[in-house]
């Protein structure tokens, strides 16, 4: 061992004199370690600790030397780390300053491209309201211009119509009819003069040409000869006009033409619009240097929405569908005109009132408004002219048919009513509701109505004429301006059997309700004709059918009784007894006592064929009192006793 380790000596210092030139630490280190591995074999204890000795010296070395280099790599890392982070941290600094240059830029050129879009949309915008305004402006000055030369178109026709009418009526040579024919004309030219004032009076108020013409004079007075003109139409509706204007002698200054539309439409408005046995009253008093009078009538409240609109052109009231609707619409713009003010006050329920508050005195117009004195008229009201007239009538035969006429317009009843006079018992109604009364309680043979009236229409009076039991045979003719197919559709779809549209031929109308008539007895004989009610073998309403059917259950249980009358037979269907005898008159042709008695013998008929009786048994069992009353009244009807009838002679 000891050779050996002596041996490994001499190598290993070999080895470190060959190491020394390589300088190769790691070497030596391993060479120290086996050394003094070697000596300590040998029990040389001090040469083999200086090699230990050595060995640690150069593993210290080695290891300081390992830790400066990894301190070194540890601090180069941090130092390209550090690096690298700022490189990012810059490069990402750079990137967010490009990407905010590049979202400014981007917000910069997307409001830039939104104000020019925003501006060419209000440039286009202007520029087609100004179109629009222009084209307005156009239709506003063609209408205007249209109205103005309507007006004026129709004054030439009117003045050859009125002329001549006129004339005729200054005349003595005319009898009842043709005075009466006559007047009504005059009476619509004027009517329709007043509504072309109205139109040219409105066109220059749109086109601005339009001026007050103001004369001195006194407003009181001038009102209350406005008033005259209505009190014909007041007392034919039974209408009740109070004036509480009182009249004085004080100066005013106004415009005669403009206030004078301005009474008449209101005043008229309240005519229309009153029921019958209403009230109007007209008020008036003075003011500051103002005049303020109003007119108040009973009968129609406003809704807040038609209040809001009652002054537009045009515009009409849901349940008053009569006039043009430019009435109010004027007398606002001429009432402003005037320098004034028209508004509605609140009222009890049931009432409208409009009032209307204009400057009386010299200092409220311009000289260029003021009248010329040569053509001012000083203490000249000439009061409305009053035009009473009574239509030519003829009494008709007492089984004449009844006719019932139901138009708002008197002076249309009143024509219509003198072509029918003499040959119907003709009855009038002025609205929807009226007519459908007078209609349960007279039973007509016709109805001739209109279509727009004020409280219910034409439509709606024909659709509850045609469901009621009681007057569902009733024929109806519509007589309207209105002459749209869908108008006529309507009226057909509420049960109408005729429509006449205005103006009319007098003789077509009087045709269609002749044939009308002649329709209704073709059904009456068929009625007479059988036996038994067979409602569905003719043809009916359902209405009708319903009422044949609830007859025939009353005869079914009451025929055979001898105590069985038209008033029994009246209350079981729960009418009056002039109800039911003109509903059964007009479905059969016969009185109620003729219809009972007919079924009667009818029957009395059907137990002829059927058994051997005896003719007093029969005429008992049917509900005659009396055989010999029942023989007569076999005869009458069929022109033989019950003891000579057989089914084959029959």
């Amino acid at each position: 061992l000891k050779k050996r380790s002596a041996k490994a000596i001499v190598t290993l210092e070999d080895v470190l004199l060959y190491n020394q030139g390589n300088q190769n630490s790691g070497i030596n280190h391993q060479v120290f370690e086996l050394l003094a591995d070697a000596y300590a074999q040998q029990r040389n204890y001090s040469s083999a600790y200086t090699n230990l000795h050595k060995a640690k010296q150069i593993k210290d070395s080695l290891n300081q030397f390992q830790g400066a280099a990894r301190i070194k790599e540890i601090e180069g890392k941090y130092q390209t780390e550090s690096r690298d982070r700022e490189i990012a941290l810059l490069t990402s600094q750079n990137e967010l300053a490009e990407q905010q240059k590049t979202n400014q830029r981007n917000l910069l050129l997307g409001g830039l491209g939104i104000t020019g879009l925003l501006g060419l949309f209000f440039f286009v915008q202007y520029r087609n309201r100004q179109k629009t305004n222009l084209k307005l402006k156009e239709l506003d000055l063609a209408k205007s211009t249209f109205f103005a030369n309507i007006s004026h178109e129709f004054r030439t026709p009117l003045t050859l119509i009125k002329g001549p009418i006129d004339d005729q009526l200054a005349s003595g040579n005319l009898n009842k009819s043709e005075r009466f024919n006559l007047q009504t004309a005059s009476s619509n030219a004027n009517r329709l003069e007043s509504l072309v004032d109205q139109l040219l009076a409105l066109s220059k108020l749109e086109s601005g040409n339009l001026n007050l013409q103001v004369q001195p004079g006194n407003l009181p007075q001038f009102i209350a000869a406005q008033l005259e003109s209505f009190h014909f139409r007041c007392k034919e509706k039974d209408i009740e006009m109070v004036s509480r204007v009182t009249e004085d002698e004080q100066l005013d200054w106004f415009d005669r033409d403009a206030l004078q539309k301005v009474v008449f439409n209101l005043i008229g408005n309240a005519v229309k619009y009153t029921p019958t046995q209403g009230t109007i009253e007209i008020s008036g008093k003075r003011n500051d240097g103002s005049y303020e009078f109003s007119v108040l009538n009973s009968g129609t409240t406003l809704s807040q929405e038609q209040r809001s609109r009652i002054f537009e052109r045009f515009y009409q009231t849901s349940d008053q569908n009569t006039g043009t609707g430019i009435g109010l619409a004027l007398t606002k713009e001429l009432v402003e005109l005037h320098k004034g003010k028209i508004h509605l006050p609140d009222t009890a329920k049931g009432f409208t009132m409009f009032q209307v508050e204009i400057p009386t005195h010299r200092g409220a117009f311009e000289d260029s408004e003021l009248l010329s004195e040569e053509l001012q008229q000083w203490d000249h009201y000439p009061k409305g002219k009053v035009e009473v007239f009574d239509a030519p009538t003829e009494v008709a035969a007492e089984d004449a048919p009844v006719l019932l006429i139901v138009d708002d317009n008197s002076e249309i009843r009143t024509y219509v009513k003198s072509l029918f006079d003499g040959i119907y018992k003709v009855h009038e109604a002025a609205d929807g509701a009226d007519g459908f009364e007078q209609a349960i309680e007279l039973i007509p043979d016709i109805v001739i109505s209109d279509v727009m009236m004020p409280v219910e229409d034409g439509y709606s009076l024909t659709r509850r004429i045609k469901e009621n039991e009681l007057t569902s045979h009733i024929p109806v003719i519509l007589l309207t301006a209105k002459t749209d197919d869908l108008d006529k559709l309507q009226g057909t779809e509420t049960g109408a059997d005729s429509y006449v549209t205005k103006p009319f031929n007098s003789e077509l109308l009087k045709a269609k309700a002749q044939n009308l008539l002649d329709i209704r007895r073709k059904l009456q004989q068929r009625f007479a004709q059988e036996v038994i009610l067979k409602p569905r073998e003719v043809t009916m309403t359902s209405a009708d059918e319903r009422f044949i059917e609830r007859l025939q259950l009353v005869f079914d249980e009451q025929l055979t009784n001898p105590d069985f009358t038209v008033d029994k037979l009246s209350r079981e269907m729960g009418v009056s007894r002039m109800q039911l005898h003109r509903k059964l008159k007009a479905l059969t042709g016969r009185s109620s006592s003729e219809f009972i008695r007919s079924h009667r013998l009818k029957l009395a008929i059907q137990l002829l064929k059927e058994n051997n009786a005896t003719v007093a048994e029969i005429g008992y069992s049917v509900g005659f009192n009396d055989p010999s009353y029942f023989t007569k009244c076999f005869k009458q009807e069929y022109g033989c006793s019950p003891t000579e009838y057989s089914p084959v002679s029959n």
